[in-house]
């Protein structure tokens, strides 16, 4: 079996609402509407059909024209085995310029997605069993609150929630430590005392901010506390860790930079994504460094859609040291998918998928009406 063609299916979806981050420095980055993807068609010679996905690519970083892009990754995957997966990513590397391109490494990730996809279906058997076989049969997911000045609309989103069966939430910090504290308060009232909380400043804090933000803000019980500072210099975070006692998180998308965080004693749970990794493959490698350091990990997210979310839960399964709730809100957040059957939480829970495959199914139908509405 040999790749032998692929094809580039441009896709945007609004967001339920407006979504605002932090950036280094405390400033509110823009606020997002709107997500765009490519989803990448790998046909086989066989006749089988795998699904990879570029997820929420931001408006620079757009082709002008799918289609050439098309043609040079089809030019490189061409008679390649969807079996050849670590070759692949070797290739990769060296064929193209990944440095400062998120569209680079997304679109290694949505190759190694659809790779993963083809061995399923060739095999019968879902993703997970070819990556050592499940540990869990679902996973927990911690819904991602993102920065808005009006607490009535936070208290009403953290409610629905809890109703929904979501026992586990992320906020976003950083823009100010009065509004992280007034929201902090909401959400705490609203979910009660048992549930589990974590603040994500995405690197808006500098070290003695962090620290001094931190031991404010422990008082509502924090289960950790996502990039605090810049992530440039593992010392920085570690002296953040000594200094307080709350678990540090922080996002790891290479092994030479997880094996950094590590000698520095910088963090308690690795952050880990298909798609910042690159893929199922490399993602796979920093669970790996984790579990050996005795760090625990979660599953982050670059919020997306249905089939990167299924790539995401096959990792989630096969992940023995997955020690606090994964971040994966995309199926929740947006106001369509591709999928036929788009994912659906259970009591704030997303089930293993179980089909040959990533386990879903891609509809072209729906394609073609998210692309036309772009």
């Amino acid at each position: 079996m040999k790749i032998a063609s692929l094809k580039i299916h441009p896709v945007s979806v609004d967001r339920q609402y407006a979504t605002v981050i932090a950036q280094e420095g405390g400033k509110a980055k823009r606020a997002v509407t709107r997500s765009h993807f490519y989803f990448l068609e790998v046909g086989t010679d066989t006749g089988l059909t795998g699904w990879g996905e570029i997820s929420d690519v931001e408006p620079e970083e757009l082709v002008e024209d799918p289609g050439e892009y098309a043609e040079l990754l089809v030019a490189f995957m061409r008679d390649r085995s969807p079996f050849d997966v670590q070759r692949m990513h070797h290739d990769y590397e060296q064929h193209f310029d990944v440095g400062g391109s998120t569209l680079a490494k997304y679109s290694r990730c949505a190759l190694d997605m659809a790779m993963y996809d083809l061995q399923g279906q060739a095999c019968g058997r879902p993703v997970h069993d070819l990556l050592g076989g499940a540990v869990r049969q679902d996973v927990a997911i911690s819904w991602v609150a993102y920065i808005r000045d009006d607490l009535s609309q936070l208290r009403e989103e953290i409610r629905e929630k809890c109703a929904q069966g979501f026992t586990a939430f992320k906020l976003k910090v950083g823009v100010g430590i009065d509004l992280d504290e007034e929201r902090l308060a909401a959400a705490r009232e609203v979910a009660g005392k048992e549930v589990s909380i974590k603040v994500d400043a995405n690197e808006g804090w500098s070290v003695n901010e962090a620290v001094r933000n931190i031991r404010r803000l422990d008082r509502f019980n924090l289960a950790g506390v996502e990039t605090p500072v810049a992530r440039e210099d593992p010392a920085d975070i570690a002296a953040v860790r000594r200094a307080v006692d709350v678990p540090i998180l922080e996002h790891v998308s290479d092994l030479q930079y997880g094996l950094a965080l590590v000698k520095a004693g910088a963090v308690d749970v690795f952050n880990v994504a298909t798609t910042g990794a690159g893929g199922i493959w490399p993602a796979r490698q920093i669970v790996t460094l984790a579990e050996a350091a005795g760090i625990g990990v979660l599953l982050g997210s670059t919020v997306e859609l249905g089939p990167g979310t299924l790539a995401q839960l096959h990792l989630a399964a096969i992940t023995p040291n997955l020690t606090l709730p994964s971040d994966l809100i995309g199926p929740g957040m947006y106001r369509d998918d591709v999928l036929e059957q788009p994912l659906q939480y259970h009591a704030g829970r997303l089930r293993v998928p179980s089909g040959a495959g990533l386990g879903g199914t891609v509809s072209l139908q729906r394609i073609k009406r998210l692309a036309q509405s772009r």
